[in-house]
């Protein structure tokens, strides 16, 4: 007996993956600015598109799963 459900296998790992990512995708996007590579503007959105294409696909994979 399995102690998960293989079918969400992708959606539990972008979920547990969220808050170290966007730890991660912060902290750089932080540097860039300081360093004057990039605006705030521009990083906010940046940060953004990255959490959102994680929630995105974690609906996208569960919706995918839920079908079969």
């Amino acid at each position: 007996m399995a102690l998960y459900d293989p079918k969400w296998i992708k959606p539990m790992a972008l979920a547990m993956s969220l808050p170290s990512t966007a730890l991660v995708v912060a902290w750089g996007l932080w540097e860039l600015v300081k360093k004057g590579v990039i605006t705030q503007g521009w990083a906010v959105g940046i940060f953004l598109a990255v959490i959102g294409n994680i929630l995105i696909s974690m609906v996208v994979y569960a919706l995918k799963k839920n079908k079969n």
